[in-house]
């Protein structure tokens, strides 16, 4: 089967989508045959999109372990102008507002849907919105009648980002759009009447995560005690995270746990918010307790994951979450807010624990309760790990999602 993916950025770039891109596309070459083309942009960040200051990578073609990567040039000037006028017509909810943002969003791919159009392939698949290059995949899709499966890592809560009418139109018009968890396909049904909607969560190399001796090794060289209660938060280091509320909860975490540590491990670390988020580091009363890890390599992500007690997710923007499962399959229990995707992956009590969302003594309370039993932390550890070898490991995700190409192809040909 000819694949040929659609994304916004790809490795190096990281991000779930990337992640999950890349794992799928390796996955059905290696393990299907599948000939796999990804076209994509020069983007390390997707800031490039709208900052022309960014770092990029070269365009052209190159061949990374099977998969052959195509990256365009964009065009991201007249940012200004672009940001400013979906602005406006949001606000004054003017016809076409939903199509301005996403000039503003980006990525500008000139030649994009022609060069889609014209590759070799029996399906395509695109992610994610709200970028345009997903237009661009169903637009050459429907022109060259091949297949369209749109994966939309749609985040409801973000309504600038999301609330597009034009998404959800294009999501009724694909010939299938898959959903990372119940709550995102339960908010996409109601919008987009006739679409063929399938669930399919995030995939884990769940045996890769389960590395005791490396986390604690790891923990050996931070100098952390076998004493220490470690919560990770892990992830990309911006607003949305809510690692402020993590923050405003240390001090009263270490006043029942006084060996409490808290570890900080994503990408990015040269943002507004990364050095709002250091100053109050610096004013907690245990500052010397913090750890921050920035831009971690892959290989690193076991150590980092079993090197914790637990680890916390407070979002309420994912589609899915996952560091809940990664969390999981290193097995380590998850204190997540009950808000967006959370409660739809999470059982409380059975294999992790939730929290009112942006309430920070809940949040202390539920983090105090795990780090003074490490039964408990066991049981909800295993709990979360045996349901991520079950349902989302690699092994089982990748065929599914295959699984629905297949039978895309087999439709079309009939």
């Amino acid at each position: 089967m000819r694949v040929l993916f659609v994304t916004h950025a790809y490795h190096p770039s990281k991000g779930g989508v990337q992640w999950l891109a890349q794992s799928l596309a390796e996955r059905f070459v290696a393990h299907a045959g599948d000939d796999v083309t990804v076209f994509t942009t020069v983007a390390q960040r997707c800031e490039l999109f709208i900052d022309p200051h960014q770092p990029r990578l070269p365009a052209g073609a190159e061949m990374l372990n099977g998969v052959c990567v195509r990256r365009f040039a964009v065009f991201n000037r007249l940012t200004w102008w672009r940001l400013n006028a979906a602005r406006v017509a949001y606000k004054l909810r003017l016809p076409g507002q939903d199509w301005l943002r996403g000039l503003y969003f980006g990525p500008l791919v000139p030649g994009l849907r022609r060069a889609i159009a014209r590759q070799p392939a029996d399906v395509i698949v695109a992610a994610s919105f709200p970028m345009i290059h997903m237009y661009d995949a169903l637009a050459a899709g429907q022109h060259s009648r091949r297949p369209v499966a749109l994966i939309g890592t749609v985040h409801p809560t973000d309504h600038w980002s999301y609330d597009l009418p034009r998404m959800y139109r294009a999501i009724g018009r694909a010939q299938a759009y898959v959903a990372l968890s119940s709550y995102e396909a339960e908010f996409l049904r109601p919008r987009c009447p006739g679409a063929r909607i399938h669930v399919i969560g995030g995939g884990v190399d769940a045996a890769t995560l389960d590395a005791p001796q490396a986390g604690r090794d790891f923990r050996r060289r931070q100098g952390w005690g076998d004493d220490d209660v470690v919560i990770g938060m892990i992830g990309r280091m911006t607003a949305y995270k809510r690692l402020d509320l993590m923050l405003e909860a240390m001090p009263v975490i270490w006043r029942q746990l006084p060996k409490a540590r808290l570890l900080l491990a994503g990408a990015g670390n040269d943002t507004p918010e990364v050095a709002a988020l250091q100053r109050c580091i610096r004013s907690l009363p245990h500052p010397d307790r913090v750890t921050w890890i920035t831009d971690f390599a892959e290989e690193d992500k076991p150590a980092i994951f079993s090197a914790a007690d637990m680890v916390v997710h407070l979002s309420d923007r994912e589609s899915f979450g996952i560091v809940i499962v990664e969390s999981w399959a290193a097995g380590k229990p998850v204190v997540a807010s009950r808000a967006g995707a959370s409660p739809s992956v999470i059982a409380d009590g059975e294999n992790g624990l939730l929290v009112s969302y942006g309430d920070v003594a809940d949040l202390a309370q539920a983090v105090v309760r795990l780090g003074s039993s490490a039964e408990l932390r066991s049981a909800l550890g295993q709990a979360g790990q045996a349901k991520a070898r079950r349902q989302y490991d690699w092994g089982i995700v990748a065929p599914r999602f295959r699984e629905l190409l297949v039978e895309l192809v087999q439709a079309g040909s009939k």
